[in-house]
């Protein structure tokens, strides 16, 4: 029985051992990309990578910066991006590691090139917005309490990645093993802008109540919350209540502070 014991508590060693080196693989799912003809394209250098993307609808007063789930090739928000909102400038810049990009991402790498695109829109736009979806909307929540923002979407969102790893990971310690933790919860109260959260109502990677647990830090006078009946986690952009409220959100005006 002591034997058996002993092999156990090895086994599970290992397994948290395993957990431990191979999580990026579990959290990051880089997509490729390849050159767009007719699609502006944009290229930025930040401490050492090179982060290519695309410019929809250049040259407007307003921008929104897109920041897309762990295994989304963003490009293929075009079309859509391209017909819901004409009025912005649209920038969708994958992150380091996807696409047609160097560098491996990390939590810090994603928050540093980040902002490092955010200074360079600033510079060219009379305000900036944010969309972030799923991982994404952990680099919108931080883009949001270190930059002056206008408005933030952010789609099936997190209270933080250690949250939702303790649910699909019950057995193993991940608040002792988890090195990228994207932790929204512990910036909401400090966004004051409006802000919209859009919830999959049968989401199985992000559970609906990970996203209610985020949304209820938030301050009800900037919060617009609505669930998506129906729709999964990669699917919501797909349902046509998705197109219509995102599109109002990001039409309406601004809410005074």
């Amino acid at each position: 029985m002591k034997s058996l014991i002993i092999f156990v508590v090895l086994v599970y060693l290992l397994l948290c051992g395993l957990m431990f080196v191979f999580q990026r693989s579990l959290l990051f799912f880089p997509q490729s990309s390849k050159s767009l003809a007719g699609v502006e394209s944009i290229q930025l250098k930040n401490k050492g990578q090179l982060l290519n993307g695309w410019v929809l609808n250049p040259s407007n007063a307003k921008a929104i910066i897109y920041y897309g789930g762990n295994a989304e090739a963003i490009e293929a928000n075009i079309n859509d991006f391209y017909r819901w909102f004409p009025e912005y400038t649209i920038y969708l810049i994958p992150y380091r590691g996807y696409g047609l990009n160097s560098g491996e991402p990390t939590e810090a790498a994603l928050y540093t090139d980040a902002l490092a695109v955010f200074d360079h829109v600033t510079a060219i736009h009379q305000s900036i917005s944010l969309i972030g979806r799923s991982l994404g909307s952990g680099v919108a929540t931080y883009v949001a309490v270190n930059r002056e923002v206008e408005k933030i979407a952010l789609v099936t969102p997190y209270d933080s990645i250690v949250e939702v790893a303790k649910t699909h990971y019950p057995i193993f310690p991940i608040s002792w093993l988890a090195r990228d933790r994207f932790e929204s919860n512990k910036r909401a109260a400090s966004i004051d802008i409006p802000t919209l959260i859009l919830i999959a109502e049968k989401d199985q990677v992000i559970p609906v109540k990970h996203s209610e647990a985020l949304a209820e830090l938030f301050s009800s006078e900037i919060l617009q919350k609505i669930t998506v009946r129906n729709a999964r986690h990669n699917d919501i952009h797909i349902h046509p209540t998705y197109n219509r409220i995102i599109v109002e959100f990001f039409k309406s005006t601004p809410l005074e502070n």
